[in-house]
């Protein structure tokens, strides 16, 4: 007869030890991505404003400062993802480029864009990256 009262004894152990705490995940917003201090923000459409239209044959040949605001005009070859925005592949026919679309247009394949950004120097596979703040 004294034997019911060992799970509900159990039960109240269990109990006794639960995380009070708050365990829900904060709410997902928006968080602010800015270049440090003195270097141009790929994010700040003013910034790229003044960039010079460049070739992708300057971007491939690093003839082109990293840092430096550049234009450059192609078609959409290849839709892609680099894990923090959405990006593609840029040609011109014979050369490509790598495109981190930090403006977040939608561009689908075949489209032909001019891109304004900043030159981040090599991606993998030794394709020029361009981070972009506008497309048109």
């Amino acid at each position: 007869m004294r034997k019911w009262w060992i799970p509900a004894a159990i039960a109240l152990l269990l109990t006794a030890c639960g995380n009070p705490e708050d365990t829900s995940l904060p709410e997902e917003g928006e968080t602010e991505v800015s270049a440090p201090e003195g270097e141009l923000d790929p994010t700040d459409p003013e910034e790229v404003d003044e960039a010079e239209s460049v070739t992708f044959s300057a971007l491939v040949n690093e003839e082109i400062e990293v840092g430096e605001p550049v234009t450059l005009s192609g078609t959409v070859q290849e839709l892609t993802d680099d894990n923090a925005f959405p990006a593609f592949i840029l040609t011109d026919g014979e050369q490509e480029v790598f495109i981190r679309n930090m403006a977040e247009t939608p561009v689908d394949v075949n489209d032909s864009v001019t891109v304004h950004g900043i030159y981040e120097g090599l991606a993998e596979e030794s394709m020029p990256l361009v981070s972009v703040s506008a497309i048109e």
